[in-house]
């Protein structure tokens, strides 16, 4: 017989923890509440996946998944949607066993009980992980390309990835499609015309299955919402694929797939795609021909249909797939391939882009050593700015203001012309902006010869260099000290009775500290020329702004419409708020605002009082996308598009400046901050009584 206050505790125990049960294969309504912890088991073997819908009712739900006698957290699933909507549940299983589905109120929620249903959507199999075939090659060897074989392998492209986006069967994971691309590659090759390629492409269509008819499908019409129209490339033009195969293809784009893509999904509560399920083959450093031409199809394709900024590239998109061909097919050495990536993900055009991640082989190429110093572009010319530790008299060589004319004996001018094309940069003040860093300043030996002209003399100089990690915070190599000013707070009074804060070290906790030292203040200078180190929008937002009003709208892809992009409402910052700080600010910004820096200034903009100085920021807006390539390659995207509420363009062009102003050499000569001072003149110029400007 089990003691009476033990068989308490078990009751306990169970009351608290829920019983475990199966999930329901029909929706099921359950009551639960604030504490409690309910569980569902499921059993799954090794590369089936499990899908199932929960919807909260007054609730804030958690989903997490553990293997069963397990605490070890597998998957966890909370979407930003509140007490009310669905919680998809996707689950590939990563061996065979049983699994437990642990269901409770997030940390937060303050309701003391609510609803949800729950439904078993599918249990079934990824077939495409079963398919190992090509794993360590495609076996393919191509030679030279003729001007046939480049136009068949362009129209391969393009159905390979319109059938990857569209065709139901490859988005359940029917297919692995890189090994269906290696599969039909060899046949497209030996096609000696255009009309075997077709036929080539019609069978492969056949093999793939006609999709049954869609009931949902509807036609887009263009309207004030549509910000981008799906875009086809080449497939539908006139002339280019035969008649038959064309109906085919046109009978798979109105009856597409409408449920998830296994390749690609959008975020929860944010819309940026998400290529989880692409293979980066990272134990191929240099990819054989057909794994080159599938990391070309595969850039290509995710560009054509989910980058939200496509019409911004300046250059049709459809011809750079038959211009790179070429390049990636003819990349002789793992250098050649890593460079023909950097080139296509360079004329995005997009300052999120990039080959990212310590990539020896680019810093074999470029340098991995680099001048220890700071340098930019000033009036049209590269100016040393600032020095890094002094570790090798530098100081010595080099001054403040110094104009760098000539690198290993070349014209700085003829280098930034020769090498533009490997910056991956939204526009051209963000490309040059990159370019000390990331080129000019490298070197492969431990020096570099400068000419530098200064004060009307022209001199020849060494330069000893140092690791290029201990300047761009390598993570195996202490960084040399970059920051002049490691201890200063966030926030500050300048000039008297200015409040300055620098959103690079800004935190929300010093918020009521920063209202209480700037409160009487006659302005605010707000220096976004970094990267905040808090998200600032809503809480700063507040704190400047009197009222709630707009000042960003987005456009998110459609993975049931490939390359249709949607205007979604407008969203506002700010609330009610009598003490908000009333007198005029200026903010400060330059090609290094970025990003959340960006989306910061815009919500920032809002304010009554506030001027924007500077120059063109980065143009690079929006969530990121993370890109997989073959060969370990990694890059990035701005995944979904970021507008003004009147649909003014942020990519490329940047945020929207009051008053351009940029620093000149002879100010950095004597140590002047002019985007400062200037800032400092527009508040004294609204304050006529708080006396002149200080030195």
């Amino acid at each position: 017989m089990i003691p009476r206050i033990l068989l308490v505790l078990i009751i306990l125990s169970i009351s608290k923890m829920g019983l475990t049960q199966a999930i329901p294969l029909v929706e099921t309504s359950y009551s639960i509440h604030k504490k409690e912890i309910q569980h569902f088991s499921f059993s799954l073997q090794k590369g089936y996946m499990l899908r199932a819908i929960l919807i909260q009712e007054g609730i804030d739900l958690g989903i997490r998944i553990y293997r069963k006698n397990s605490d070890e957290m597998l998957a966890n699933f909370d979407s930003p949607n509140g007490e009310n909507g669905p919680e998809p549940i996707r689950f590939e299983s990563p061996e065979t066993g049983t699994y437990i589905l642990a269901i409770e109120q997030i940390k937060g929620d303050s309701v003391s009980a609510g609803k949800y249903t729950l439904r078993q959507i599918s249990i079934r199999p990824l077939l495409a992980k079963l398919d190992t075939s090509f794993t360590s090659g495609s076996n393919m060897r191509i030679d030279k390309l003729s001007a046939l074989e480049i136009e068949n392998l362009s129209n391969l492209g393009m159905v390979w990835g319109f059938l990857k986006y569209h065709h139901p069967a490859i988005a359940r994971c029917d297919y692995n499609w890189d090994a269906e691309l290696f599969r039909v590659l060899p046949k497209i090759l030996e096609a000696r015309s255009k009309t075997q390629a077709d036929l080539v492409l019609e069978k492969w269509v056949d093999s793939i299955g006609k999709p049954d008819s869609c009931k949902t499908c509807r036609a887009v019409i263009m309207d004030s919402n549509v910000k981008m129209m799906p875009d086809y490339g080449y497939i539908f033009r006139d002339g280019n694929l035969g008649t038959s195969l064309i109906g085919k293809l046109n009978y798979i784009k109105n009856n597409r797939n409408q449920d998830d893509n296994y390749y690609v999904g959008l975020a929860d509560g944010i819309g940026n795609p998400v290529f989880d399920n692409e293979n980066s083959y990272s134990g191929m450093i240099y990819p054989d021909p057909g794994y080159r031409l599938l990391s070309l199809f595969r850039y290509w394709n995710m560009i054509q249909y989910f980058y939200p900024y496509k019409y911004l590239i300046g250059e049709d998109w459809n011809k750079i797939l038959p211009e790179f061909i070429p390049k990636f097919i003819n990349a002789a050495d793992v250098t050649q391939y890593t460079l023909a990536c950097l080139e296509i993900i360079a004329r995005v055009h997009d300052s999120h882009a990039n080959i990212w991640g310590n990539n020896k082989i680019l810093n074999d190429y470029f340098g991995k050593y680099q001048v220890p110093v700071q340098a930019m572009f000033v009036e049209n010319k590269l100016v040393v700015t600032a020095y890094y530790a002094d570790t090798l008299s530098i100081k010595e060589k080099l001054k403040i203001g110094d104009v760098i004319t000539k690198i290993n004996g070349q014209p700085v001018e003829q280098l930034v012309k020769k090498n533009l094309y490997l910056i991956a940069a939204s526009n051209y003040e963000k490309q040059l902006g990159e370019m000390p860093n990331r080129l000019l300043l490298r070197s492969r030996g431990t020096s570099l010869q400068l000419e530098i002209a200064s004060n009307s003399h022209t001199r020849s100089v060494t330069i000893p260099c140092v690791e290029a990690e201990r300047l761009n915070h390598g993570l195996d190599i202490m960084p040399m000290d970059f920051n002049p000013f490691p201890s200063d707070s966030s926030y500050k009074i300048i000039d008297g009775n200015i409040g300055y804060l620098f959103t690079g070290r800004y935190k929300d906790s010093q918020l009521a500290n920063i209202k209480k030292t700037f409160e009487n203040t006659r302005g605010m200078i707000i220096d976004m020329r970094t990267y905040p180190s808090e998200f600032m929008p809503f809480s700063f937002g507040h704190y400047i702004k009197p009222s709630p009003s707009p000042f960003v709208k987005f456009t998110v892809g459609d993975v049931s419409n490939p390359g249709l992009f949607v205007f979604g409402p407008t969203l506002s910052n700010g609330e009610p708020n009598a003490s908000f700080y009333k007198a005029p600010i200026v903010e400060i910004v330059n090609s290094i605002s970025m990003s959340q820096a960006e989306y910061t200034s815009m919500a920032f903009q809002t304010a009554p009082d506030l001027t924007v100085i500077g120059s063109i920021t980065a143009g690079a807006d929006g969530n990121v996308s993370a890109i997989q390539l073959p060969g370990g390659i990694s890059t990035l995207i701005s995944g979904i598009g970021v507008y003004y509420p009147d649909g003014g363009e942020t990519q490329r062009q940047g945020i929207r400046i009051d008053l351009t102003v940029k620093p000149t050499i002879e100010g950095i000569k004597i140590g002047k901050d002019e985007l400062l001072e200037k800032a400092i003149e527009i508040i004294n110029s609204k304050n006529p009584d708080a006396g002149t400007l200080k030195k």
